[in-house]
Formats: structure tokens, sequence, C-alpha cells
């Protein structure tokens, strides 16, 4: 399970190491790790001394992800707690002012901590580091990363001349991002533009986000696949290219809200994989219109079937367009979640049953969460792609989670409310659902 534990913090650091647009960080490097994880806290103060797990903690001035940050605090020392709000923890600081930390990057202890040493002034010390100092945002790569044999072009489009060829392992300064290229500063010093789509960039650790590896269990059978059609699909607190209409982000995406369903719903014991598939690099490789992602997603779903012959449900999780912020968004005791609208496409002959599952989802969703579904809404031919890649199996749906006014962590929890009623729904109807995953194991095994 440590590697489902991986992607909870990986998309919990980003937002509480490294939220963007909120202040710099004082490294220009966040490390990647593993981090300990606590039950919520439930308004009650559980010790009366919190640490630090991690080596960059940040302090905010209120219980929220867009307070300010006064400083960051590091592991070595204990902090005295003073209250809690939900998932925050308010503590003591060493001159006396107080701040909130979340609570998932603390473990409590209540002996009283060792005085503090006392540094002269200016002394060096990477313990508690201002929240302001340099001179590149965390929502800024600096450098790309180079994984295959890829094109240095004149210009930042495939219609520009080939002036070299980039070597896989290789790294390369930024200079400027233009569109979907990034300019970068060559060894010789002259300059030249690589597709983002087909580079890694260093954006992810400098805001404090590790990806956990693929499963590679071989007995690894799952039910439910998890992808994206519109895989880029952001928000406009985060996003980096908004350019016209657009709300897209090659790395902070929808993406991370469907690994985070997939991680909680493996830790519930149901066998989920989220997707790998990247279908808006697929559609510039192949030089396809937008239009057309339906049909690139529609592969990569046949292909996962194949793979997995034990898979009944599929998920395409989407991020809904420029809707007014209070349709998107519920307050439920105190949490503000993104809303959940189920699209049905009825341009196939089967939709009915797709539509009947979409209904018992929602039903759920109703009694445990009210106010948090938009419903459901039906589509033909004539008002989009009509058919949604829902042929496919009568357990494939469409979900719009949120959308572009809402946050990355109000499209969190709502995945955590889908993971509790699909739970509750797969539960119910699965009742052999062990004896099934072991036949579907065995029947792989045999055709290896």
């Amino acid at each position: 399970m440590l590697r489902y534990k991986l992607l909870s913090a990986a998309v919990s650091s980003f937002l509480l190491i490294g939220t963007m647009n909120v202040a710099y960080a004082s490294s220009p490097v966040l490390q990647e790790k593993a981090f300990i994880i606590q039950p919520d806290i439930q308004g009650e103060v559980k010790a009366a001394y919190a640490r630090s797990t991690v080596d960059r903690l940040n302090v905010r001035t209120k219980p929220n992800l867009t307070a300010s940050i006064v400083e960051k605090i590091g592991k070595s020392k204990k902090y005295e707690v003073l209250d809690t709000q939900e998932e925050w923890v308010k503590i003591k600081l060493s001159d006396d002012s107080s701040g909130w930390v979340f609570h998932q990057y603390i473990e409590y202890e209540k002996a009283k901590p060792a005085s503090a040493e006392v540094k002269p002034a200016g002394a060096d010390s990477t313990e508690t580091q201002p929240a302001a100092g340099n001179d590149t945002p965390q929502n800024q790569a600096t450098v790309v990363n180079i994984v295959d044999v890829t094109n240095l072009r004149s210009g930042p489009g495939t219609e520009y001349d080939i002036t070299g060829k980039a070597q896989p392992g290789e790294t390369y300064p930024i200079v400027e991002t233009e569109g979907d290229w990034y300019l970068v500063t060559l060894p010789d010093q002259s300059t030249a533009y690589v597709a983002s789509w087909v580079v890694q960039t260093d954006f992810l650790s400098r805001n404090g986000i590790a990806i956990p590896p693929a499963i590679t269990d071989a007995e690894f059978a799952p039910a439910l696949y998890i992808y994206h059609t519109h895989n880029q699909e952001s928000w406009k607190n985060i996003a980096r290219n908004t350019k016209g209409t657009s709300v897209d982000d090659p790395e902070v995406n929808i993406t991370l809200v469907g690994k985070h369903l997939s991680q909680l719903l493996q830790e519930k014991g149901i066998p989920a994989l989220a997707g790998e598939e990247d279908i808006t690099k697929r559609l510039k490789e192949e030089n396809l219109n937008f239009s057309q992602s339906y049909k690139v997603s529609r592969k990569a779903v046949e292909k996962a079937m194949q793979e997995h012959p034990s898979l009944s449900y599929f998920f395409d999780i989407h991020r809904d367009a420029n809707v007014p912020r209070e349709k998107t968004t519920a307050t439920i005791d105190g949490k503000s979640y993104a809303r959940i609208l189920f699209v049905i496409g009825t341009a196939h002959a089967g939709y009915e049953e797709n539509k009947a599952f979409a209904e018992a989802l929602n039903e759920l969703l109703n009694e445990k969460y009210p106010g948090l579904s938009r419903g459901i809404l039906t589509k033909s031919v004539h008002q989009g792609n009509g058919e949604y890649n829902q042929s496919l199996s009568p357990g494939s749906l469409l979900m719009e989670i949120g959308g572009t006014n809402n946050t990355l962590q109000e499209s969190l929890h709502a995945a955590e409310a889908i993971a509790d009623v699909f739970a509750e729904y797969y539960g119910s109807r699965n009742a052999s659902a062990p004896d099934k995953q072991l036949a579907a194991v065995k029947a792989t095994k045999r055709n290896a």
C-alpha cells in the first residue's frame, strides 16, 4: 500500500508546501519524499507539541491555503500546539507569534521541547526560512529534461526548421515559454525551442509533488479504470496556459484528481487503475484536432480492457468550463467541494444502462453529500460527442468535477466523496468480488 500512500502525500504536498500564486519558496528545489500521514483532527488537541515531518513546511496566517506564509519550519524543532480547526493545527512559533500548518505534515509529541539554540543575528539557518526571496516563482519550471530524441527548432512550432537533436538524459535551462513551446539555452549559449509535450520539467519537484511509480503488481486485477480525455484541464488560480478560453496545465491538472481517487479506492479495497495515457500529447504527435480527443481516449480504454479483462467500470473525469463558481461549489460540514455533474451520451443503443449507473451514484451522493451533485446531463450527437466512449461498457461514465473557477483542493474533496459513494455501490453489487478478482487473476496468468 506504500505506493498508494505516496500519491496522497504527493497531492497534499503540492497544496501545502508548494501552493502557487501565494508565495515564493526560499529554495529552488523541494525534496520529493514519502510523508508521515496522521489521522484527521476532529477539533481537539491530541498532544501538547507538534513536529514537522518534512524539511520545509509552510506556516500560514490562517487555516487555509490562500493565507499568507509567515515562515517555513523544518524537522528539528517542536512547537506548542495552541488550537486545531478541521485539518489545520495552530502552533506557537519561536518568536511567540503563531501560525497554522496542515495536520498531515506533523507528528505529535507530549514531551516539552528542549530549549531552542540561540544563534547570533545573521547566523546561517535552514530551519526557519522566509516566505520570499527567490527570483523564480515556484509556479515556473526552470529546466527541461529530455526523455527521448527531441527536435530542436528555430521557432515555437513544428513549421520551423529543425536546428539540432537533443538526446535522452540532457537538460537545458528554460529562458521563456511561448504557448506549448520552451525556449531553452544550449551548451554553446545559443537558444532553441522544444515542444512541451515531449519533454519533462522540474516543475513537479519545485512544487513538492512526488508522483508514485505505476502499478506493476503481476496479480493486480483492476475493476475500475480512471482516465481523462481532456487531461490538461486545470484551474484559473494555477493554470499556466490561459490563452483564449484555455485553462490548462501540462502538469497540475485534472489527472491529479483521478490519481487521488484511484488511491482512495485502493485504500478501501477496490482495485482501481489510473490510466497514464497523455491524450493531449497524442493529439499533437498525430497532428489531430481537439475534436478527435475521444477517438484517441477510446483507444486507450480499449487497450486497458484488453490488458485487464477484469475491468467493469470506466470513469472519464473532466473539469467543467467557465461556469460561475456559485454553481460549481458546495460547502458541506464546513468543507468546500467542487460539485459533480454526470454526463451521459445518448448516441448509442445501450445508453440507458449507463444512465441507470449514473442515477444510482447520483442517488447515493444526494443521500450522503446533499447539494454536491449537479445532477445528470444527457447529450446527443448534436450537443457534443454524444457517445463519450460509453458504448464500451454499461459501467462507463463521464464526470465533470467543478469548473475553471474551482480549485485543485476542492476537486480532491469531490474525489473523496466519489470514492465514498462508489465504494458503497461497488460493495452492494459485488458481494463475490474477491472470487471474481481471483478468477480474473488466474485467467491473466493462463494467458500470459
